[in-house]
């Protein structure tokens, strides 16, 4: 089953989530709501903004993770400025033509989902597969 399939069946309309935040704390983290949703797009809203997610959002960082299971991705994500360099968001940037800043809503579902989970790298959040026990 694709990831996206997981956080489609896992991830409901109204549920409330949080970004990923800083530290493993999570300081800064902020709330976002799911929104609509389909079989290849959900909306969430953040403050007064509602963002597109596509499947392929979340397809660009299953498929990464399938390439090296060892991989580690950066959850930072800003908006107007370039994307940190090996985070989920340049990666989901690059896929998608798209200077959007979507990389944390993605991690953050992905790590709810428990298909991928938070670590630290010295200062920055990172994701990476969990260990199979």
């Amino acid at each position: 089953m694709s990831w996206w399939d997981i956080v489609l069946g896992k991830v409901n309309v109204g549920n409330v989530l949080n970004t990923p935040g800083k530290g493993m704390e999570a300081l800064n983290a902020r709330i976002f709501t799911i929104g609509q949703k389909n079989s290849t797009i959900m909306y969430v809203r953040s403050g007064k903004s509602t963002i597109p997610l596509e499947k392929k959002r979340f397809d660009t960082i299953e498929e990464a993770f399938q390439q090296n299971p060892k991989l580690y991705l950066f959850v930072a994500a800003l908006r107007d400025v370039p994307a940190l360099p090996g985070s989920a968001d340049e990666l989901i940037r690059k896929a998608m033509g798209s200077e959007l800043a979507t990389g944390n809503y993605v991690c953050s579902m992905l790590e709810h989902c428990g298909l991928v989970k938070y670590e630290m790298r010295g200062t920055k959040k990172v994701i990476v597969l969990p260990k199979m026990s």
